[in-house]
């Protein structure tokens, strides 16, 4: 083997490495959006089945059409309050919040979704049910007074904006009747637009909780996908370097080809969860009985390559036996080559394959000469 062969079989080897190790953090990182996937999806259609009794897509609905409505007949009031600054927008937004301290009392499908978030929550794990109950109970009368307070406050405000209007039109000479049904229409629609929105807030959540599970799964599938890519280039890159004629007793190879090779060689695409499932490591030994064609055992020096890329090397007894230990292996990983040398020292070494069973109590004998 000359030098310069050497030198660019240990090149492919390290480039060869270095696609294993990004295909296998590309594993680590959608083996671990799988699982955030999993538990945010499972959260969603939680979310999802405790809330389907209520009334979630009529009341948003209306609520958007009240909403319109309420703007339209109260813009003018608002403006002639302040017309330099958005109060239609602040009576909208602190309506949806009033909204959110009420649905609690009005809604006990909204009581049960607090419920089973307090039971994801690891911080409430020293809780008993009926503390949990109670907890809830305490923020939902909290809330519906809190909630009551501000809502009848908004609705006040707006009836006096109202009646402040009517009263400068009419010294004004621009109408001559009092307030009427027309005048209260502001007050009649912002008390809709409050019970209405009781969902507004718990929608804006599962919207943004169904965006999280749907890039988690973007995320999860495409580092699958450039998984698939860097695994292939890395096999490529190491049989490139094998037809080199690298040297066999002096490789070291990563574990990172180890698990790209038992990746390529075991799983496809077809099962996504099974390409970056985590696989056990298990030690395993290979037992070979080495004899010329007369039956006479050998003692030489022996190198073995794996299935998967593992290797072990030693030299055989007196009686021509060896026991290697192949550290860290997979399940169904087996010798395919087989290196054998006179002594250490030796440049020249014969080489057999096979595919020969990793067994503690099997022996393989192996004839050469």
């Amino acid at each position: 083997m000359t030098s310069s062969q050497q030198i660019k079989a240990k090149k492919e080897f390290e480039v060869a490495d270095t696609f294993a190790k990004k295909a296998n953090d590309a594993v680590h990182t959608a083996n671990s959006a799988f699982k955030e996937y999993t538990t945010e999806k499972d959260r969603l259609d939680n979310w999802k089945s405790i809330m389907s009794t209520a009334p979630v897509v009529l009341f948003t609905v209306i609520f958007f059409i009240v909403s319109f409505g309420e703007y339209m007949v109260s813009k003018e009031i608002y403006r002639e309050f302040n017309d330099r600054f958005p109060w239609a927008i602040v009576f909208f937004i602190a309506g949806v919040f009033v909204s959110e301290f009420l649905v609690y009392k009005m809604f006990k499908q909204k009581r049960n979704w607090k419920r089973y978030e307090m039971d994801r929550d690891s911080n409430n794990d020293n809780l008993t049910d009926d503390e949990k109950e109670a907890s809830i109970k305490k923020v939902t009368n909290n809330y519906f007074i809190f909630g009551l307070i501000l809502g009848l406050l908004l609705i006040s405000t707006i009836g006096f904006l109202s009646y402040k209007r009517v009263q400068e039109e009419l010294a004004a000479g621009m109408r001559e009747s009092g307030f009427g049904v027309m005048d209260i229409m502001p007050v009649l629609l912002y008390i809709i637009e409050i019970i209405s929105g009781s969902f507004i807030l718990y929608l804006l959540k599962q919207i943004g909780l169904s965006r999280e599970v749907t890039n988690l799964y973007e995320k999860y599938n495409n580092n699958i996908l450039t998984t698939n890519t860097l695994t292939g280039k890395a096999v490529k890159k190491y049989q490139d370097a094998e037809k080199l004629n690298y040297d066999p007793f002096n490789l070291t190879i990563s574990d990172n080809i180890h698990t790209v090779f038992h990746r390529h060689k075991t799983v496809t695409l077809d099962n996504k969860e099974e390409y970056i499932k985590e696989v056990t490591k298990l030690n395993d030994f290979f037992n070979i009985n080495l004899i010329d064609k007369e039956g006479k055992p050998l003692s030489r020096d022996v190198a073995v390559i794996t299935n998967y890329k593992f290797t072990a090397k030693g030299s055989t007894d007196v009686s021509g036996k060896l026991t290697l230990q192949i550290e860290g292996t997979y399940s169904g990983d087996s010798v395919k080559q087989i290196f054998i040398r006179e002594s250490s020292n030796a440049l020249e070494y014969e080489t057999v394959n096979g595919d020969y069973d990793l067994d503690k109590e099997k022996v393989h004998t192996v004839i050469i000469g």
